[in-house]
């Protein structure tokens, strides 16, 4: 196993999604947390309601978080003892990206039980520098903490709402709408001439997409008799997030403008409370609507995972999912990679026509 790192700076130095240690069971946090050493939990007021009844010791603290502004954090750490010699992060990604903070603050090894499958904050060391609601500085200048590894407990997965789990593999379908931006951006040209994309490589997309493709027709198969989430969905969820960085393509022309989105809707909106593999898979319909594309197929694949994406069903309303149109271009704008968002923004006929799509009156 790759040695644990830790680090303020350079994030991208997290230990590989793949020599993760993740382990599967029912009633795994009861017998685990018997082992564990005097500790402190950092949690979420909804994650924390249901926390009692899995652990077989108590903590000697917990920090209750409700966003990831660094000011925040940094309260709810000081607030707590400093006699701890371990860090638990319990619940959803807010909660396990404070976790990393805290344990690399107080300088304690840190692990990890998710209460949903949901984001690649189960399986990522590195977390973004936060403030307010918007995310600051370049990746390599923000942190990362490795942690010893995951405790999946089927029942407490379970436990939550099924479309917290299912938009876990929102987020990793998401980038199957990269494929269509860089065919999009090799066909777009800002002077009349070169192409802002080199041609697509096939080749080198047709595992990625071949992948996504294999994960749409194998998820039914994991749902019980009755259609319902099992043991077996929650673990198939968790793979797909666990191995996605190794299914995903390396290029520079890979854009992630679709993942994106999680943090434009909560930068325009100023808001959280919105679930951010849903966003992701709302982005992935966005872009290929940009792109020209029909979007069946992907709305077709996420329907089929039982992913939510449509604004109303995410929690976005008529008004805000409006601010969010409006405002895309400059947000992509903002960033340093081409996107069809910040090259070819959507006018308003064509916002008018992606909100009939998504079920958004106009």
């Amino acid at each position: 196993m790759t040695e644990l790192g830790r680090s303020w700076i350079n994030g991208t130095n997290f230990r590989p999604a793949r020599e993760v240690e993740i382990k599967y069971g029912t009633g795994l946090i009861k017998s685990e947390s018997e082992k564990w050493p005097p500790y402190i939990m950092i949690t979420t007021k909804t994650s924390g309601k249901n926390a009692g009844e899995f652990l077989s010791s108590d903590p000697l603290g917990i920090g209750t978080v409700n966003m990831l502004d660094w000011g925040h954090l940094e309260e709810v750490s000081n607030s707590l003892p400093d006699d701890a010699e371990l860090v638990v992060g319990f619940g959803g990604g807010t909660a396990l990206d404070a976790s990393k903070y805290v344990a690399l603050k107080k300088d304690l090894p840190l692990r990890l039980v998710p209460s949903i499958v949901s984001t690649g904050a189960i399986i990522h060391g590195m977390f973004a520098k936060w403030k307010g609601r918007n995310t600051i500085d370049q990746v390599d200048q923000w942190p990362y903490c490795d942690f010893e590894h995951v405790l999946v407990d089927y029942d407490l997965v379970l436990k939550s709402p099924w479309y917290l789990n299912s938009a876990g593999i929102g987020d990793v379908l998401c980038m199957g709408s990269d494929f269509n931006e860089w065919k999009y951006l090799s066909n777009f040209s800002k002077d009349g001439e070169n192409p802002i994309f080199p041609p697509v490589d096939e080749k080198l997309i047709r595992p990625a997409r071949e992948y996504l493709e294999s994960l749409v027709e194998k998820f039914p198969e994991t749902l019980d008799d009755e259609g319902d989430f099992s043991n077996e969905t929650v673990k198939f969820i968790m793979n797909s997030i666990h191995e996605r960085d190794d299914r995903m393509v390396k290029s520079e022309y890979m854009t992630g403008a679709g993942h994106a989105m999680t943090q434009a809707i909560e930068s325009i909106l100023n808001r959280g409370g919105l679930i951010h593999g849903e966003m992701a898979a709302l982005g992935a319909v966005i872009v290929e609507f940009a792109c020209g594309e029909d979007t069946y197929q992907i709305e077709n694949m996420l329907e089929v995972c039982k992913v939510r994406y449509r604004p109303n069903d995410i929690g976005i309303t008529n008004q805000e999912f409006k601010k969010v149109l409006e405002n895309l271009s400059k947000f992509y704008s903002s960033g340093k990679n081409s996107s069809v968002l910040s090259v070819n923004p959507l006018d308003q006929q064509q916002q008018i026509e992606l909100c009939e799509i998504l079920k958004v009156e106009v």
